[in-house]
């Protein structure tokens, strides 16, 4: 199963893990001033008196210490007489009210004060630009994605070498918005040009290959991110996504490798482990998977399972390692099928009491995938327990089947089982005449109800432990 979508908290959470506030990215009001000029800071004053320089310095150390509370008291001071400043110093304000608010994680606040810094567009180009970029950060963080996107967009044409988060952040902010075809290249060239891609931003590429099916894609990434950071979600992805592109040995090789490492400890890891075990014709490993599974506590023991189990054995011919999974997983099922199969083995074995018992409760429970073949089997177990009347009764059942091949077995085994009761009944009766003792009649073992047969049939008959020979045995 596939889905790239992302939960809304999941998402956002990305965004604020990712979001970095470094007070060295605008620079300090003396690394502002000693900066040297570039054609676009032309024109501009980068003046700051020694008393703004002393209190500016004042603030940044606190606010290095994370003590907002004096860093506020000064700066607020300074915020009232922001009018009589001049616009560089103005601006300097600004941005470290605004880094202050930040810091304490008060974002809309922050962005208030980043954008009055730009207002004036005194501060040095390359302030200019750090701060926009921060701009877009508090967007994102405040699920003002439009704008986020907006404000990267034009930073990314600021830039001559934008750095790779950048990227990554049009690219969450475009599948904010819902604009997957947008999202798809910046998230692509975060990839290429970062030097060791984060796991959330191959996260989100994933996720994007899946929302537009372009799902052979998807597998690069999620390779690098089993590499990286090689969490049991990212195995188990990846063996469904090679699942998908039915690359079946590499989803069962990537399940194996998992399953070493102990990442797959999860029930439905387990069954899906042991699918791929019995899809590539590998019953015995799916068994000990399964039973391994059993012992550790880490897969529920329900129908399902017991029947998965039941059909590793069988089909490995461990038929009496399948016998208990079988009884279990018929006496658990709301259906009759595992029961019917249960009477099935236990006819191969010959043991025509228990074979009987687990038909007759096959047919009770009803809901039976072949409820003609289960009455032939069922008849055929009373004829070898010398029950001909509960034989006939069930052939008679069976011949009603949809089944042809049903209806032809039943009817062959009727003729026999009908000659071979006329043969029991004569021979009571020359033992009455000779007076010789007469062995109970047959009809008097005989009083079980046996259910009509049911037409109704299911498309896919239950799968058969071994071939049953329907044919009455030649005579």
């Amino acid at each position: 199963m596939f889905s790239g979508q992302i939960s809304r908290i999941h998402r956002i959470g990305i965004f604020l893990l990712t979001l970095v506030f470094a007070l060295g990215v605008v620079g300090s009001a003396e690394a502002a001033r000693k900066k040297k000029k570039n054609d676009k800071d032309a024109g501009k004053n980068f003046t700051v008196s020694e008393q703004m320089h002393k209190k500016l310095t004042a603030a940044h150390e606190a606010l290095e210490a994370d003590d907002y509370k004096k860093a506020a008291t000064v700066l607020r001071d300074l915020e009232k007489r922001a009018k009589r400043l001049n616009p560089y110093e103005r601006a300097l304000i600004y941005q470290m009210l605004g880094m202050s608010q930040a810091g304490q994680e008060k974002y809309k606040e922050a962005l208030v004060y980043f954008e009055k810094c730009l207002v004036d567009k005194a501060l040095p180009n390359g302030a200019i630009v750090s701060t926009r970029f921060t701009i877009a950060q508090l967007y994102m963080a405040t699920e003002e994605f439009g704008k986020a996107a907006q404000t990267l967009e034009k930073w990314l044409k600021e830039v001559e070498t934008p750095n790779a988060n950048a990227y990554y952040l049009l690219a969450a902010a475009y599948y904010q918005l819902e604009e997957v075809d947008k999202a798809i290249g910046p998230a692509e060239t975060a990839i290429r040009i970062a030097k060791k891609p984060k796991p959330p931003w191959l996260q989100l590429l994933v996720g994007l290959y899946y929302e537009t099916k372009q799902f052979p894609k998807a597998v690069g990434p999620l390779e690098t991110l089993i590499m990286i950071d090689p969490k049991k979600g990212y195995w188990t992805q990846l063996s469904s996504l090679y699942a998908h592109l039915e690359q079946e040995e590499k989803s069962l090789a990537v399940m194996q490798l998992a399953y070493a490492q102990n990442y797959l400890v999860k029930n439905n890891d387990l069954r899906a482990l042991a699918q791929l075990y019995l899809y590539h014709s590998l019953p015995y490993r799916a068994g000990l998977i399964l039973e391994k599974a059993k012992e550790d506590g880490f897969i529920k023991e329900d129908a399902i399972f017991w029947e998965m189990l039941a059909n590793s054995w069988l089909l490995a011919r461990e038929f009496d390692r399948a016998l208990e999974p079988l009884r279990t997983g018929a006496e658990l099922s709301e259906e009759g099928n595992l029961y019917a199969r249960l009477g099935q083995l236990y006819l191969e074995r010959e043991q025509w009491l228990d074979s009987s018992e687990a038909l007759k409760n096959a047919i009770e429970k009803g809901d039976l995938s072949d409820e003609g073949t289960t009455h032939l089997l069922l008849a055929i177990t009373y004829y070898h327990q010398k029950k001909f009347s509960n034989s006939i009764r069930n052939l008679k059942a069976a011949r009603s089947s949809k089944n042809e091949t049903v209806q032809k077995s039943a009817g062959q085994w009727l003729l026999l089982v009908e000659r071979d009761a006329q043969t029991q009944r004569e021979a009571r009766s020359e033992r009455a005449q000779s007076d010789e003792p007469t062995p109970p009649a047959d009809e008097a073992q005989l009083d079980e109800p046996t259910p009509p047969a049911d037409e109704a049939q299911l498309d896919e008959p239950a799968p058969q432990a071994e071939q049953i020979s329907q044919a009455p045995p030649q005579q």
